[in-house]
């Protein structure tokens, strides 16, 4: 409660009652009225602009960064394969070779083997269609390189898949091909006596053509 009767509230009252003016409050009397506002300044400088951070990437270019990083590592792997693959058919084409010595020889994806049996021509034709193979018929030399060595390795000559049967002087290929590589001897194919149709290849790999009642070594071509 107010004490009207403290020397401070009677002053008061008294400067009031004589002056007119409203009555402070004990905390204007105690620290005085607030001053007036000072002169207005000018606003300071801007600031620079920060450093803008870089922007992300957007969900199309994450999925096609991934998908970049998954197709380097399937080509990666890929080459991986081919390396193995170029290994092991190395190894098998080895092993070919020791298992087809002294009957047979591989020429590339080619393979000719014998089982040192004869026949004439359409016997031969026959036992090699039965083993799921065709009569030898050489397109290069080197195929018919490696029929060569199979013929002086077993010192007999065997017939070609090729023949001039359906019109004399134009030999094909079993299938109807016409010869796109051959290796007469001199003076070859003569048909001799009007009978000689089919091919035997001689221990030189040179041709000759003869007639194909003959028996001669089946050689086969897978």
């Amino acid at each position: 409660m107010w004490n009207f009767q403290a020397p401070e509230m009677q002053s008061l009252i008294l400067q009031t009652l004589t002056q007119g003016s409203a009555p402070l409050s004990w905390v204007e009397r105690d620290t005085g009225l607030p001053g007036k506002a000072g002169p207005s300044r000018p606003k300071g400088k801007k600031g620079s602009v920060g450093e803008r951070e870089p922007t992300g990437l957007s969900g199309g270019q994450v999925t096609q960064l991934c998908y970049h990083s998954e197709l380097d590592r399937l080509k990666t792997q890929v080459r991986e394969l081919e390396a193995q693959l170029k290994v092991l058919q190395a190894t098998v084409r080895k092993a070919q070779k020791v298992l087809l010595f002294p009957n047979g020889m591989t020429v590339g994806e080619k393979i000719f083997k014998t089982e040192g049996s004869e026949g004439n021509f359409e016997t031969s034709k026959a036992v090699c269609s039965q083993t799921g193979g065709l009569l030898a018929s050489p397109r290069n030399s080197a195929e018919n390189s490696a029929i060569q060595q199979i013929v002086a390795r077993h010192k007999k000559m065997p017939f070609l898949g090729i023949n001039d049967i359906q019109t004399e002087g134009i030999f094909k290929h079993l299938n109807g091909e016409a010869l796109g590589y051959s290796n007469w001897a001199s003076n070859e194919p003569n048909n001799s006596e009007g009978k000689e149709d089919c091919v035997e290849v001689h221990s030189s790999g040179k041709w000759n053509d003869r007639s194909c009642a003959e028996k001669r070594l089946i050689i086969y071509e897978y």
